[in-house]
Parts: structure tokens; sequence; C-alpha cells
């Protein structure tokens, strides 16, 4: 897999995929969201949305805005830092709006096809409060690759889960455990 891949759904929840799509300052390399059809191909991609709503230049703006408090609120609780109070004023202001509604088609339950992506927005902010507000946050962990900021839901069963993916960070800490372990033995090999 190409890493960064467009959008990494990694996160194992909405709020959080949803905050690791780029933003300010370093992570603007990895922004996925230059125009508004951006976001609507995230939503589809997104595996738990699967819709194509519509997307304006305003709604984009205030994605922008929404991605920055999430993630700010993501790094204070990982860094062990205070909780930004106005960022959760904010996502309170996003989830009193409406959100995605369901519908049941074909035995089972889905997102409304017709919606704005303001609507994203609000389940967004929704999922954002329940996440930090709950104790999901228990299951709440950032990459242990030091050099990786990605954060993620644990939601294996045994709750030890380690690495933003076993296909980018677990792999590359596979790889130079292994490395160091053969440059051990080499070394030993060549004392003798």
């Amino acid at each position: 897999m190409r890493w960064p891949p467009r959008f990494a759904f990694i996160g194992g929840t909405l709020a959080i995929d949803f905050a690791q799509t780029g933003g300010e300052g370093y992570r603007a390399r990895w922004e996925g969201w230059h125009r508004p059809e951006d976001l609507t191909d995230w939503a589809e991609l997104q595996p738990d949305l699967r819709i194509r709503p519509s997307a304006s230049d305003a709604e984009l703006a205030e994605a922008r805005v929404l991605r920055e408090a999430i993630w700010r609120i993501a790094r204070a609780h990982v860094e062990d830092t205070p909780r930004p109070d106005a960022d959760f004023a904010y996502l309170e202001t996003i989830a009193a709006t409406p959100d995605l509604a369901p519908v049941w088609r074909a035995g089972r339950r889905q997102w409304q096809e017709d919606a704005s992506f303001s609507r994203v927005l609000s389940s967004v902010a929704r999922d954002a409060l329940s996440l930090f507000g709950t104790e999901r946050l228990e299951r709440f962990r950032e990459c242990a690759n030091p050099n990786c900021q990605l954060m993620f839901i644990d939601n294996s069963r045994p709750g030890r889960r380690q690495w933003c993916s076993m296909g980018r960070c677990g792999n590359l800490s596979k790889v130079a455990r292994h490395r160091a372990k053969t440059k051990g033995e080499n070394h030993d090999h060549h004392e003798h």
C-alpha cells in the first residue's frame, strides 16, 4: 500500500478518521481536502459512512475548523495536557445541528444519501463527544512508533494494539527488530 494513502481509515472511529485527513502545520503535507469534492470522496470511502453527500466551499472551511478542534482535543489526551474547553464548546455547537439520518435499505441500516456535508459534520462532532466523554476513551491510543502521531481506538479484544496499522508502523518495527537481531548474530559470529 502506498503511504500515505489519500485517506487513512485507521482511527477505528469516525471522528479520528476525520481528524487525520491532513491539517495545519506539519500535517499540511498530508492534506486530503483541497476542494469540496474531496469531502464527498472521503465520506464515500469512510467505512462508517459510505455515502456521497453534497459539499460546498463553506462546508469545506467548517470541516477544517472542526478537524483542528478534534485534533487539539485528541493530542491533549495522548499528551496528558489540559483539555481545550473552547474546542469542546465548539464541538457542542456543531453537534447541536441536524446530523445524518439513518434509513433502512435492503435489510441494513444506512445513511440518507441526499445529505449535505453539514450533517456529516454534526455526526462527526457527536462521535467526538462520545469518544472523549465516555469509557471509549480508555481504548484511545497513539501509535507506538515515536515518529508517528496517528491515533486510533483499540478495538481489539485484548486491548493491546500498539500500532496505527500493522502494514505501516507495525511492519517497520518488525523489520527494525529483525535487522537488529541479524546484526547482533553477525557481530557474534565474527567474534568467534
